[in-house]
């Protein structure tokens, strides 16, 4: 995939799955930079698995309302070595959630390493032992829209939305803000600022087989 359908592609994983049912802010506790997510930030929906990585534990899932999109399985996904390419299935995931919001400082550089390295837990799904992954991009802003939850900066730090990663210097338009202390964040920025971002993959945790 080129680096413009890649981008276009994030664009569209960013606002078109926030439509989806049962999206809600991080609970976070700031003092031990630990973030939760609980059960009633799940999506449910149906589409179909266009791609596989195995050695990564991802899928590519094309919905017929948004488009593709790609995501982990978590190891709450015990069916995993059982999807194939083609099939259709009934997904339950959590969004991109944004984490961090600030800007870029001694300070957000460690707490953005930090939760990067502790991952967001899941609270009220049994049998999760594993943490959601985040990622991580830095750069300087080239817009803001508070009001839609939008920002888009010049990519700095080469971060891991997606493989392969987008070139330094590529202008990215992030996910939507969606938690209010993200939104608070972004109410501070203007274009040239520099910040750090901390997100949660895409993340599926049951994946059923319907065909």
């Amino acid at each position: 995939m080129t680096h413009s359908s890649r981008r276009t592609a994030l664009k569209l994983m960013a606002g078109g799955t926030l439509a989806a049912t049962g999206m809600a802010a991080f609970a976070t506790t700031a003092s031990a930079q630990e973030f939760v997510v609980t059960n009633n930030y799940q999506n449910f929906k149906r589409g179909k698995i266009d791609g596989l990585h195995p050695d990564r534990r991802v899928l590519n899932i094309t919905w017929e309302d948004m488009g593709r999109i790609k995501m982990r399985a978590a190891d709450l996904v015990t069916n995993y070595s059982s999807l194939r390419e083609g099939m259709i299935v009934d997904c339950n995931y959590f969004d991109y959630i944004d984490v961090l919001i600030a800007k870029k400082s001694p300070q957000t550089d460690a707490q953005a390493k930090s939760l990067i390295e502790k991952g967001a837990q899941l609270t009220g799904i049994p049998g999760a032992r594993e943490p959601i992954r985040m990622w991580s991009m830095s750069g300087m802003v080239t817009q803001v829209s508070p009001a839609s939850g939008g920002l888009s900066i010049i990519n700095a730090s080469n971060g891991r939305p997606e493989e392969p990663s987008p070139n330094s210097g590529e202008v990215i338009t992030l996910p939507q803000i969606q938690t209010a202390a993200g939104k608070q964040a972004l109410g501070t920025l203007k274009p040239g600022d520099i910040v750090n971002t901390v997100w949660t993959h895409q993340t599926a945790i049951a994946v059923k087989i319907i065909r």
